[in-house]
C-alpha cells in the first residue's frame, strides 16, 4: 500500500496553507470518498452526489480511522473544530479529490488514451485493446465491460469509475508493466472530475446525440462535459482524435485550436486517416482508407457502418502509441466479437427456420436507429425487443418508439431496468409513438415470443442491455442476461 506524508499528498494545492504542518503532518495510508472504504490513517473526502451526500457520513469515516477530512460545506467547520478533527474546506470536493489522489498514486502507465462520445466508446476501447493484444503488446481496457487485460480482469460498477478507483487501477497496471491503456470517458465521469489528474496522451471523440439530459439538462451542457476531456484533462502536448464527419466537427476542432491542442481526424472528410469506401461481405466489412497518400485495406469481423467508424478511431488510438499503421491493420482483422455490441448469436443447426438474432447495447435514439438500419439492409423482415431505463432521460422514450415504428416490422416493448419508476408508465411512453408494438411486461416472455414469431430469413434485434447480466427493479437487482436467455430458449427449440 502507498504511504505518503500529508504534505506530499496536498502538494501544490492552495488549500494546504490553512494547515500547520509542524504540528500535523501524518502518514496517509489511503484516500476515499466512500466512508465504507475508509481505514486507519485515511483521508475522507466528503462530496455531494446526485442521490447522496458524503457529509452525512463524516462521523462513520472518523470511527473507521479517518485522520483527515475534506469538506465543501462551510457550516461544518465549527463542529469539526470543536471536536478537534483535522480538516480542509474546499469549494469543490470532487475536483479536490482528483488532485490529491493523483498525488497519492503517482505511478501511471506510459501511454494512456481515452474515448468519449454518446455511442461507440466501448467498441473503440475494446478494439484498441484487441489490436494491442494481437500485436503482442501488454494493454488494458477500462470501461463498461470492466477492466480487461490479458492477465488481470475486474468488474467495475461504472463506465468511468470514481477518481480513487481509476488512479488505483492505473497504479496496479503500472506495477504489472501494462503500459498501453484505453479507457471510456463518460459525460458523468468527466463532469464529476473522475479522470482529472490522469496523464492523458490521446483523447478521442466518436459522436454526440441525445443522452443523459436527465443529468445535464440540455445539449450544451452535455457537449461541454465531453469537451472537458480535451480542454481540461488531455496533456498539453497530447493528441485529440476527432471524427471528421460530425455536424459538430468544426466546432470541436476550433475549440481545440484555441487551446493549442494538436488534432488528428478520421472519416470521409479527413485529411489524416481518410475513409474512401467500405462494403459488407457475409458478417464482415472490407474498409479502404488513405493514410499519408497511401491506399490501405482491411477487414473487420463486424457489421454496421458505425463499427467502420469505431474501427478507424481505435486504429488512430493505437497508431499514436507507436504502432505502425500496417501493423495496426493486420492486427485488427483478428479481433474478438465485442460483447453485446450487435453481437450475432449462433443459431443451432437443428433449428428448422433460418433466422438471425443480435444482442445490442443500443439505449439511445441514435444507436437504436443505426442498429436497426444495419439489420434492415440484409433481412426479409426485422423484429425488435426493447424498453427504456427508469430514472433516466425520459425525452428519448417516444423518440426511440418512433424510430422502432418506422424501421421494424414487429415490435415488442418490455422492461429494461425500470429502477424506481413505474415500468408500465415507461412502456406507455414508448408505445405512444409506436402504435404497432406489442407490450409484454416480462423481458423473458418478450424475447421468447419474438423468437417464436420469427419467420424464415428474419432478423431479430434485442436492444438496450447488451452485455448486462442484471435487471434493476426498485431496490432489487435480479440476475438476467439477454444473451443467456436467448441461448437457453434456443436449446429447447
Amino acid at each position: 500500500m502507498n504511504k505518503l506524508l500529508l504534505l506530499n499528498v496536498l502538494i501544490n494545492l492552495e488549500e494546504k496553507k490553512k494547515l500547520n504542518f509542524k504540528k500535523f503532518n501524518p502518514d496517509i495510508k489511503g484516500i476515499h470518498c466512500d466512508s465504507r472504504k475508509i481505514s486507519k490513517n485515511f483521508i475522507f473526502v466528503a462530496a455531494k452526489g446526485e442521490n447522496n451526500d458524503g457529509h452525512k457520513y463524516i462521523g462513520d469515516a472518523i470511527k473507521k480511522g479517518a485522520i483527515f477530512i475534506v469538506i465543501e460545506k462551510k457550516e461544518l467547520e465549527k463542529n469539526l473544530k470543536e471536536k478537534k478533527i483535522n480538516f480542509i474546506y474546499t469549494k469543490n470536493s470532487k475536483f479536490f479529490l482528483s488532485r490529491i489522489v493523483a498525488n497519492f498514486y503517482v505511478n501511471q502507465p506510459n501511454y494512456i488514451s481515452a474515448v468519449t462520445g454518446t455511442n461507440g466508446k466501448t467498441s473503440v476501447a475494446f478494439i484498441a485493446n484487441e489490436i494491442w493484444k494481437n500485436c503482442n503488446i501488454k494493454s488494458a481496457f477500462i470501461g463498461t465491460l470492466g477492466l480487461i487485460s490479458e492477465k488481470y480482469k475486474k468488474k467495475l460498477e461504472l463506465t468511468t469509475e470514481n477518481s480513487v478507483e481509476i488512479h488505483k487501477i492505473l497504479s496496479i497496471l503500472y506495477k504489472k508493466k501494462i503500459n498501453n491503456i484505453c479507457c471510456e470517458a463518460s459525460s458523468h465521469g468527466l463532469d464529476q472530475y473522475r479522470l482529472d489528474g490522469i496523464k492523458l496522451d490521446v483523447a478521442a471523440f466518436t459522436n454526440i446525440s441525445q443522452d443523459h439530459f436527465d443529468y445535464h439538462g440540455n445539449f450544451k451542457n452535455y457537449f461541454n462535459s465531453k469537451m472537458r476531456l480535451f480542454l481540461k484533462i488531455l496533456k498539453k502536448n497530447g493528441i485529440a482524435i476527432i471524427n471528421s464527419d460530425l455536424p459538430e466537427t468544426k466546432k470541436i476542432l476550433n475549440l481545440c485550436k484555441k487551446s493549442r491542442i494538436k488534432t488528428f481526424t478520421y472519416g470521409y472528410n479527413s485529411t489524416d486517416l481518410k475513409l474512401i469506401t467500405y462494403y459488407e461481405q457475409n458478417n464482415s466489412q472490407k474498409i479502404i482508407i488513405n493514410h499519408k497518400n497511401k491506399i490501405f485495406s482491411y477487414t473487420i469481423p463486424m457489421i454496421g457502418n458505425f463499427q467502420v467508424y469505431n474501427s478507424l478511431c481505435a486504429i488512430c488510438l493505437v497508431y499514436f502509441s507507436g504502432i505502425p499503421i500496417v501493423k495496426c491493420l493486420k492486427a485488427i482483422q483478428n479481433i474478438s466479437q465485442i460483447p453485446g455490441r450487435l453481437e450475432n448469436i449462433r443459431i443451432p443447426k437443428k433449428m428448422k427456420k433460418k433466422i438471425s438474432i443480435f444482442i445490442d447495447y443500443a439505449h439511445t435514439p441514435d444507436a437504436l436507429k443505426k442498429s436497426l438500419q444495419t439489420l434492415k439492409k440484409n433481412s426479409f423482415k426485422l423484429s425488435i425487443v426493447f424498453g427504456c431505463g427508469g430514472d433516466r432521460d425520459k425525452k428519448k422514450r417516444p423518440l426511440m418508439g418512433k424510430i422502432a415504428n418506422s424501421l421494424a416490422d414487429k415490435i415488442y416493448i418490455t422492461d429494461d431496468n425500470p429502477r424506481y419508476e413505474s415500468a408500465k408508465k415507461i412502456r406507455k411512453e414508448i408505445i405512444s409513438h409506436c402504435p404497432k408494438a406489442i407490450e409484454i411486461k416480462s423481458r423473458y416472455l418478450a424475447i421468447k415470443t419474438a423468437i417464436n414469431n420469427c419467420e424464415e430469413g428474419e432478423n431479430l434485434l434485442i436492444a438496450g442491455k447488451g452485455h448486462e447480466d442484471y435487471q434493476i427493479i426498485g431496490k432489487k437487482i435480479y440476475k438476467f442476461s439477454d444473451k443467456n436467455t436467448v441461448l437457453k430458449l434456443l436449446k429447447n427449440i
